[in-house]
């Protein structure tokens, strides 16, 4: 073994192991020196300290969900479709992730200071991609009129329980959950315009006089119920 990327690919890998067996708490740099066959000092010369695999393997890991995220933005002509494709791909990712081991959450999500500024990037990116779609959708006439950027803000803080670390607690059901927010979203998206119609169309029938045509006191009638006479 050679080959510095080689060398380099083969340390990942055997902290990779080790990480998600252990927790990279509990694992030691002799230990990953061991279980990829080379010297400590060989070790060094590739990566700084633990810390430093541990945020390279993050990265590569946060990196393989926004791919997945991107990969699946191009499965439809559809806007709502796309949209809900990629989010579906987002909760894929990290529900596979769950099945790697106990301790593959922290990869995504711990507390070393190289985990938190990965995971930081990664919200940013992810941001970024959301805005574009749902920008684009709102462009074509999909979406209604929205702040794109406020949207995707609201998708991430929707999608917050099926997130590290909670999605690692999830059962078997996030998919459907997964599915049904989705749904519920996309639909609050889509059709923007006609709550926000009702409720203007209310507050001004509320507001009318007595003297109004019938047709500007119908969804007062509709609201407020006359008090029953005893």
């Amino acid at each position: 073994m050679t080959s510095p990327n080689e060398r380099r690919a083969a340390i990942l890998k055997a902290a990779t192991r080790l990480f998600e067996h252990y927790g990279h708490g509990k694992t030691t740099i002799a230990e990953v020196a061991r279980e990829a066959r080379i010297g400590v000092g060989t070790v060094y010369l590739e990566f700084d300290s633990k810390e430093a695999i541990v945020e390279e393997l993050s990265l590569s890991t946060h990196a393989g969900v926004l791919e997945a995220m991107r990969a699946a933005s191009d499965v439809s002509d559809d806007h709502a479709a796309r949209l809900a494709a990629v989010l579906h791909a987002r909760t894929r990712c990290f529900l596979e992730l769950r099945k790697k081991g106990q301790h593959a959450c922290e990869l995504v999500h711990c507390k070393t200071e190289g985990v938190r500024a990965v995971h930081e990037r990664f919200r940013e990116q992810e941001h970024a991609l959301l805005t574009a779609l749902v920008s684009e959708g709102r462009d074509a006439g999909a979406f209604a009129a929205c702040a794109p950027e406020s949207i995707a803000a609201l998708l991430q803080r929707a999608y917050a329980s099926l997130s590290p670390p909670w999605i690692f607690g999830a059962d078997d059901d996030a998919m459907r959950a997964s599915n049904e927010l989705c749904q519920l979203l996309l639909h609050g998206l889509l059709a923007a315009k006609r709550p926000l119609a009702l409720v203007a169309t209310s507050r001004a029938a509320q507001r009318a006089p007595a003297n109004a045509p019938p047709e500007a006191r119908t969804t007062t009638a509709a609201v407020r119920k006359p008090a029953r006479r005893r």
